[in-house]
């Protein structure tokens, strides 16, 4: 029998990444669960490569919203759920925070009972994010760190996560969470922070850098999608139920990821001159200077990044610029 993936958000940045890994590198059916709003697009689906082997289905559904019987039949048995499923951007949250929890806690809360009632055998992956700690004053926040979400969208990721961890607990579910990193790849949103630096420097104006100069400004770990899709497939096959597992990748400087992506576009550095620094306290709310993870429980477990960030952050700018339409 044909093992089958769920992948909620199969339509969303990391979502599509992961679906194109799944079909490149094993030979699962995928059923993509998405309701396309503003930051999924069935143009990401429609490009990804093996599409044409009729091994990817795709179920319209908005997780605010229960699953009811004709989802769930349209779904059919699964074998493995990753949950992508989600709103992330912060400054959103920062303006509307309703949006954040309705979909965050409230749709992994609908996604659980699916699970529960409908394929508690399913392996299941809850995919978060780094925030859930707030920023980073010294080292690499570790899985068993506590919680201090600076915003709203942590803060609705947070309660997405213990969600997860009480119905695994509770109902010996095999469940799991998966802390994310600053992902960057080919037709990100653009509202994210390379695409729209690509996008400034095309438009011949200046970076915009949260922070004061280049040796002090916000700091993130970073990893190409294609990369963290790589550690979740490992981890459907390695994880625990009820513990969390961080995909680290490398920490840089947002001004070092600049001056990668100046070089492609114009073949120079990236000077100060061409930079416009917004110091934290009025780039927005709460901005936090550093978010970093500890990647060593996964990598104890056999698990790395394959390319490291600057080769792929390379090569997503030059895809971008021959595919400048993922800007606009």
């Amino acid at each position: 029998m044909t093992t089958t993936v769920l992948v909620t958000g199969g339509c969303g940045f990391i979502g599509h990444h992961f679906c194109e890994h799944v079909l490149k590198n094993t030979d699962w059916d995928i059923v993509v669960l998405d309701s396309i709003t503003y930051a999924g697009s069935l143009s990401r689906i429609v490009g990804i490569d093996l599409l044409d082997q009729g091994r990817l289905r795709f179920v319209w559904h908005d997780l605010r919203s229960a699953l009811n019987e004709t989802v769930v039949r349209m779904i059919g048995h699964v074998d493995y759920i990753v949950h992508f499923a989600a709103e992330t951007h912060v400054d959103r949250s920062l303006e509307d925070a309703v949006p954040f929890v309705m979909t965050n806690v409230l749709g992994t809360l609908n996604l659980l009972n699916y699970v529960r009632r409908s394929q508690p055998q399913a392996k299941t992956a809850v995919i978060s994010t780094d925030e859930v700690f707030g920023p980073s004053s010294g080292g690499a926040f570790g899985e068993e760190d506590r919680f201090r979400p600076s915003n709203p969208y942590a803060a609705s990721k947070a309660g997405a996560e213990m969600l997860a961890y009480s119905y695994a607990y509770s109902f010996k579910l095999p469940i799991f969470v998966v802390r994310m990193v600053n992902c960057f790849g080919e037709r990100q949103n653009k509202e994210k922070f390379v695409p729209k630096t690509i996008k400034r420097l095309v438009s011949n104006k200046k970076v915009v850098i949260h922070g004061y100069s280049k040796k002090d400004c916000a700091s993130r770990s970073w990893i190409h999608a294609r990369d963290a899709s790589d550690g979740i497939l490992f981890l459907l096959g390695k994880a625990t139920p009820t513990e969390f597992y961080h995909l680290a990748g490398e920490e840089w400087s947002v001004y070092d990821i600049a001056d990668v992506i100046h070089q492609e576009v114009t073949g120079l550095p990236l000077t100060d001159e061409e930079v416009e620094y917004v110091p934290y306290e009025t780039a927005r709310v709460g901005c936090d200077k550093r978010y970093v993870l500890s990647g060593v429980k996964v990598m104890s477990l056999g698990w790395c990044p394959t390319v490291g960030v600057e080769e792929s952050l390379r090569k997503v700018v030059r895809w971008t610029l021959k595919h400048k339409n993922w800007l606009y």
